[in-house]
């Protein structure tokens, strides 16, 4: 199966399960007036709705540029990113808001006996769509099932602060317990929350950097580096100057290299379908421009405001 069709179809069937639980924990929610629950429930809508959208995106990344995209699509991925742990982080800090308020209010009763197995089946559920997953996404090198990896992985721990909830609040039921009963609630998902809040601001602040044409990371510069100079040594040129970017899992290059002497064209243009094809061979998403210089006084004058400086 095709990269991309098989990055659709995995995002197709994670689409469905996703809604259906998600449905599933707001409605079980509200009949067992449970925070923890309406958190995973709410989660679990928004991620289906983001996943229809990254769909979308997939298809995008595999379409030709067009006259208006001519620099291809590869932005959709990181904006549509950043839109995603935007919109979980509000949700998140709003559920946690009301988590904080009902402390300071004397709390809430929750009904075990509606809440305890649909927790238990979301917390299973989604712990097997994680690992699936985590899977594919490396299998495919895809950022968006990667990100959906990520996705899962707290939807699972939410589902599993739901679980932890309700078999408190059973166990304190059994005792009579029935002031602490009014806390466990809204406790743990206070609790789970602050260990989901830096996790998606590293996200955001990952795909914002990436929207906004930031460096990959060093060892992705080093690698970039060790290919121009393998060809430098080989062709005996003065020395070569990369700059990238990365926008998803597009990796953009642009490589000057300097001359000691003139060159035929046609040699030069030999010398550059090789360093192309070693760039792809590293990234089969790397977009590269090659230029070859021998009067270096003009560079001065070029301006590259989006790329870093390896």
């Amino acid at each position: 199966m095709q990269t991309k069709t098989r990055e659709i179809t995995i995002l197709r069937i994670t689409t469905f399960v996703c809604l259906f639980f998600g449905i599933l924990g707001v409605v079980a929610s509200q009949l067992a007036q449970s925070r923890s629950l309406l958190l995973d429930g709410l989660y679990s809508l928004i991620q289906s709705l983001f996943i229809l959208g990254s769909g979308y995106v997939v298809s995008l990344l595999f379409k030709s540029d067009d006259a208006r995209f001519p620099f291809g699509f590869a932005a959709f991925e990181p904006f549509f990113l950043v839109m995603r742990s935007l919109t979980l982080l509000i949700m998140v800090l709003t559920i946690g808001s009301s988590a904080f308020l009902s402390l300071f209010s004397g709390g809430y009763v929750i009904s075990v006996d509606i809440a305890l197995p649909i927790a238990g089946l979301s917390f299973v559920v989604c712990a097997v769509v994680y690992a699936i997953l985590k899977r594919e996404a490396k299998i495919l090198k895809s950022p968006v099932l990667r990100s959906e990896s990520k996705a899962w992985l707290l939807d699972t721990l939410l589902s599993l602060a739901s679980l932890l909830a309700m078999l408190v609040a059973y166990i304190a039921s059994k005792y009579s317990l029935s002031a602490l009963m009014r806390y466990i609630d809204p406790a743990l998902t206070l609790a789970f929350l602050f260990c989901m809040i830096p996790l998606l601001g590293k996200d955001l602040i990952q795909y914002s950097k990436e929207l906004l044409g930031a460096a990959p990371a060093r060892s992705t510069q080093s690698a970039l580096e060790k290919i121009a100079y393998k060809f430098v040594r080989r062709h005996d040129f003065l020395k070569a100057e990369v700059y990238a970017s990365k926008q998803g899992r597009t990796l953009n290059v642009l490589m000057y290299v300097y001359l000691k002497e003139e060159r035929p064209l046609l040699q030069l243009d030999a010398i550059r379908l090789e360093i192309l094809k070693a760039l792809y061979t590293y990234s089969s998403w790397c977009e590269a421009d090659i230029i070859f210089t021998l009067d270096d006084r003009w560079v001065d004058y070029t301006a590259i405001p989006s790329l870093q400086h390896a």
